[in-house]
């Protein structure tokens, strides 16, 4: 029988039979929490781990020899097919969607890595799949939650912002009654009022819908255009004004709409606690060598030890914050390939910058 050493220390070495070790491994085969696979340049699965059937409900021998690409969602192929082409000879990890054998989504985290056989000079590739399904689904219970909250700290401020147009309106509507010679000059006014009401209130209501997670080509400008529309509102009432500037009309992103205004209304708001003094918040969008949003702010700044933690849950330099907000806008952007990055303001304040890739 064939036996294996293996070394303990400088001193001391002992031998295990290849039974045991093909036993141990088929265990661990069997046991794992984890998918394990090996496909060739064709996406054709010539090895997958037992432990397929208690994740995705395929039998190993149903896999054997079948097409990788057949179990991957959809929306997917282009994400997996892009990380597989990427792969140098370190591993990546891609969140790829799989159906299961009920047709259900199992999400998944997936580690990916290539290796070639030099006497056939063949190229395979080794995934090692993670579900995460329970995870995603706290994620996006934690994203409604910050929503939620979001939705009520603004909900003061809109209040205030609605009155106002409303007691012009009334006003004016007051005067018609008495005198109709300038009526078209009221109508004009009432009816921007109106309009106003219509499109912070329609915000509201579409940041408090749960996400659809649905990604298409958007324009940039008008989604933070909104944003600061349904921010100045919170803003005003802290003598705080919110500036937006952009070198170009339109920058086109392929995005998830809600997610993305969330990402701004949570930096914006940010912005907002964290100056203690009337000021001005600007908000940038110009073309470098990638896509990039400044929120720039006149608060104290953020501490030189915690800039690199920016997004841990429960960090905050707010006496009542918890982080969650950050936390939240740094996992939708990681979906979209975008980095959140912390710099000081040059004056004074911090420059919160996000970047697309």
């Amino acid at each position: 029988m064939k036996k294996h050493s293996l070394m303990v220390n400088k001193d001391d070495q002992f031998e295990v039979d290849q039974d045991i070790l093909t036993s141990a491994f088929q265990w661990f085969d069997n046991h794992s929490t984890n998918v394990k696979l090996i496909f060739d340049e064709n996406y054709k699965i010539v090895y997958i781990s037992y432990s397929a059937e208690i994740i995705f409900g395929y039998t190993k021998d149903c896999l054997y020899g079948s097409h990788l690409l057949d179990y991957v969602s959809e929306d997917h192929i282009d994400l997996i097919k892009k990380s597989v082409n990427s792969l140098g000879f370190d591993r990546v990890t891609v969140e790829i969607a799989f159906k299961n054998s009920d047709g259900n989504t199992v999400h998944t985290s997936t580690h990916l890595g290539k290796i070639i056989d030099n006497h056939k000079g063949k190229t395979y590739y080794i995934g090692i799949i993670n579900d995460i399904s329970e995870l995603k689904t706290a994620r996006k219970m934690l994203m409604n939650s910050e929503k939620l909250s979001s939705v009520g700290q603004l909900a003061a401020s809109v209040v205030h912002e609605i009155r106002n147009p409303l007691t012009s309106i009334k006003g004016f509507l007051q005067l018609l009654e008495k005198d109709t010679q300038e009526q078209k000059v009221y109508f004009d006014i009432m009816t921007e009022e109106i309009e106003k009401i219509e499109s912070i209130t329609s915000e509201l209501l579409y940041i408090a819908k749960p996400s659809p997670n649905k990604v298409q080509n958007e324009d940039l400008t008008t989604i933070i255009k909104e944003v600061c529309l349904l921010m100045r509102s919170q803003a005003r009432l802290n003598e705080i004004s919110i500036e937006f500037i952009s070198e170009e009309e339109q920058y086109h992103l392929n995005c998830d709409r809600s997610q993305i205004k969330q990402v701004f209304i949570n930096l914006i708001k940010n912005a907002i606690e964290a100056m203690k003094e009337p000021g001005t918040i600007q908000v940038k969008v110009y073309q470098d060598d990638v896509l990039t949003v400044d929120v720039i702010d006149e608060g104290e700044g953020v501490p030189v030890e915690l800039k690199d933690r920016i997004g841990e849950p429960f960090l905050s330099t707010k006496e009542k914050g918890t982080g969650l907000g950050l936390m939240v806008t740094k996992q939708i952007l990681d979906k979209h390939h975008a980095s959140l990055s912390v710099l000081d303001n040059e004056e004074n304040g911090s420059i919160f910058r996000i970047r697309f890739y």
